[in-house]
């Protein structure tokens, strides 16, 4: 089917006039510059480049005319190109905006630029500039996932966590990508740090919801991460050293390519084991990241070839010198992923993806020669195709297909005597087609359909998603977006530390996930300083499932029917307020969301509905950057929200052993997530000063986390030994500050 689709595109394509095409690049280090706006304004003809920077205009008269390129952040391109009736092919290069305490750029939606053709039209979409994760106040270091908790309508379970709730939804409900590999367990230290390296990092795009057809595989959101392709001009070295870790990378050109190498390591384990030589119990931990990246083009033809890897591992080791008492903990992630992109026309853009992920995760503990074991490993090895046919300046068609094969793996034992153990090694097929057009009334429309097909399921799930973009007065825009969405794989999880969580997936017995959702906004562009926008969203979930803590197992024939409940309903909506200030000397956001989850199993809590934990009624953040003079920077962060649902105790029973004579006290629950911590607040502020480092530029920071030193409430629990039923809070971070160096050669 992709071979006949090709063969008619590029017959049509031979058929028309000519092709201006090329890619547009950073002239610095030559990174590719995605989304950028292309446009023959003498002409009215444009553009807008895909994510990686490659842009076709077609059906261009012969003659001369004036080329504009435009991107946030770089200085307009602007030249003049000579049409011969040939197809002609560029290499577009931007420089960047002096850094100007007038112009600069914190936070973008959807890219606009000067040119006034605004062509991201997904509702629900964000593109967050790396250089904001530096400028934040962060526990340790600056972290991209605990960064975004700080926007509207996405929670943290934590003080230590870095998962996403996004819109009510469960971390697994959010598709993470790096390098359009999916990352199961994106997560150090129990949550505290994502896996993703801040100066690695080139391109952050966030789907909060109504994403579109091209993406596929979870119910509610899609975090978007491409890392460096490295510097095509010339050798750079860049890097930090923080209270927790060092951070280095290293890029340069390679051919007519590049290359990037990054890695990051904590050095806590020689501290640690310092303080246990003293004759303190405390454990053994160490994580490190490992990123590497090669591009090449091949031949004349516009091909490239791009290969990625990433390596991640955590590692816990504690002696409980007890006799044979101790526990281990270990989990990581491996990806890599070759990738061909081939011109089949100027006007038809190709890509050949081949991925592969694996997350495991082992616990081993033993108390008093008692030895429990835990572990889980998920792999998956996947085939892309993609096709872009640029087929009008206001049209755009893209299609692609999607094999993935997977291997699930969860092992339990108990004394060394077998538990759960399940096996399965499922296949996902899907195919999307997706048309984006621009009206001449100014509207956007893009309308797409996924499909796909599990091999456990026996059905073909087809799952249609619209987007909807129009103007309605000057500097107004208003959205509407929706589609139906499928999730085959289930996240066992804590809600606390993200080390034991683990992947499996739903068999025969226990049918998919899905979600219906729709989305509707309001956009204010007075000028290009402000911006405000007003999203309400509403989802509609089926088929949820969860862990049953209750459920007893056989050796061999355990099945997903027999460890969870599921068949559960649930809904999440609300209301999100955004008003940025971009440029200027104070820069920054307010966001607020009022937002309400819900979920029923009939098996649980009588079939009552009840709220998640993660379910927040109210969630405000504000957050502001100053600039004072030419080096200093000071920066703060905000955040209010609803305290977390947790189960209060009913009463308080005993229960006597008549063989034995043994007295066990017990705690009655009420209704789940009755109740709700105390409500959660925090400030942090943090201080940069930019100096010379050895010839290079670097900068000092300041921070501290939790300035008034809040005592937040993580989760409750209860004293056996107490006559009464009133929880014991168990309290999270105070203040934590933090200071560190980062550089660049």
């Amino acid at each position: 089917m992709i071979r006949i689709l090709v063969v008619f595109l590029v017959l049509t394509v031979h058929a028309e006039a000519a092709t201006i095409a090329g890619y547009v690049r950073s002239a610095i280090d030559g990174e590719q510059v995605g989304l950028s706006v292309v446009a023959l304004p003498d002409l009215q003809l444009g553009g807008l480049a895909n994510e990686r920077g490659y842009f076709a205009v077609r059906k261009v008269p012969d003659g001369r005319h004036l080329i504009v390129v435009s991107h946030i952040g770089y200085q307009s391109y602007r030249d003049t190109i000579d049409v011969a009736g040939e197809d002609l092919r560029l290499d577009i290069r931007l420089r960047s905006e002096a850094i100007d305490v007038g112009v600069e750029t914190v936070i973008t939606a959807d890219r606009d630029t000067e040119v006034e053709q605004e062509r991201t039209i997904q509702t629900s979409f964000l593109t967050i500039e790396p250089q904001l994760l530096q400028q934040l106040p962060a526990t340790g270091e600056a972290d991209l996932l605990r960064s975004l908790q700080l926007l509207p309508g996405i929670q943290s379970a934590s003080d230590i966590s870095s998962g996403l709730y996004v819109r009510g939804g469960g971390p697994d409900q959010t598709l993470i990508l790096l390098d359009d590999i999916p990352l199961y367990n994106p997560s150090h230290a129990f949550g505290f740090f994502s896996t993703f390296n801040p100066e690695a990092v080139r391109d952050i795009q966030l789907y909060k919801g109504a994403y579109p057809a091209n993406y596929g595989g979870n119910l509610g959101a899609v975090l978007d991460v491409s890392n460096r392709d490295g510097n095509r001009e010339q050798f750079a070295l860049s890097g930090g050293v923080s209270l927790v870790s060092t951070r280095l990378l290293a890029e340069g050109p390679a051919g007519d390519g590049s290359w990037m190498v990054s890695g990051r390591r904590t050095y806590l384990d020689p501290v640690l084991a310092a303080i246990r030589s003293g004759g303190t119990d405390v454990p053994d931990y160490f994580f490190y990241d490992l990123n590497t990246k090669i591009t090449q083009p091949i031949g004349e033809g516009g091909d490239h070839l791009l290969l990625s890897a990433y390596f991640g591992r955590d590692d816990l080791d504690f002696d409980l010198g007890e006799a044979e008492s101790f526990f281990n903990i270990r989990w990581g992630n491996r990806a890599a992923m070759a990738r061909w992109t081939h011109l089949y026309d100027p006007a038809l853009f190709g890509e050949l993806t081949i991925s592969s992920s694996e997350y495991e995760s082992t616990t081993d503990l033993s108390f008093f020669d008692t030895p429990i074991l835990f572990q889980n490993q998920i792999e998956d090895l996947t085939l892309n195709a993609d096709l872009e046919y640029f087929r009008g300046s206001q049209n755009t068609i893209t299609t692609g297909l999607r094999a993935t094969k997977y291997n699930f793996e969860f092992v339990s034992s108990f004394n060394r005597e077998p538990g759960v153990d399940l096996h399965e090694s499922p296949t996902l097929l899907e195919l999307y087609l997706q048309d984006d057009v621009q009206l001449s009334t100014g509207t956007h429309l893009r309308l797409g359909v996924r499909a796909s097909r599990f091999s456990e399921a026996d059905d073909v799930a087809v799952m249609p998603r619209f987007s909807l973009s129009q103007p309605v007065a000057d500097g107004w825009r208003v959205k509407l977006g929706g589609g139906l969405y499928r999730q085959h794989l289930q996240l066992v999880t804590t809600e606390g530390f993200s080390g034991g969580d683990f992947w499996v997936p739903l068999d025969e017995t226990v049918g998919p996930a899905s979600s219906r959702q729709i989305v509707a906004g309001l956009e204010w562009e007075p000028t290009r300083k402000y911006k405000v926008t007003m999203e309400a969203y509403y989802t509609d979930l089926d088929g949820l499932v969860i862990i049953d803590n209750n459920s007893t197992v056989d050796n061999n024939s355990t099945r997903s029917e027999d460890v969870f409940k599921s068949d559960g309903r649930g809904h999440a909506t609300g209301i999100e307020w955004f008003a940025e200030k971009r440029t200027g000397r104070l820069r920054g956001w307010v966001g607020y969301t009022l937002g309400s989850t819900r979920r029923t199993f009939d098996e649980v809590d009588g079939g009552r509905s009840f709220a998640p934990k993660y379910d927040r009624r109210h969630d405000v953040s504000v957050v502001s950057s100053y600039r004072v003079g030419s080096k200093w920077r000071l920066g703060g962060s905000f955040v209010y929200a609803t305290g977390q649902a947790f189960t209060p105790a009913a009463a308080r029973y005993t229960l006597t052993n008549p063989a034995t004579q043994v007295r066990e006290d017990l705690v009655l629950a009420a209704r789940r997530n009755s109740a709700r911590l105390l409500p959660y607040h925090r400030l942090d502020l943090s201080a940069r000063r930019q100096i010379g480092f050895f010839g290079g530029d670097a900068e000092v920071y300041l921070q501290i986390f939790n300035v008034y030193s809040r005592r937040n409430e993580w989760f409750v629990q209860y004293d056996a030994d107490s006559p009464d039923t009133e929880p014991e809070a168990v309290k999270q971070l105070p203040v934590v500050p933090t200071f560190g160096l980062e550089f660049a050669f």
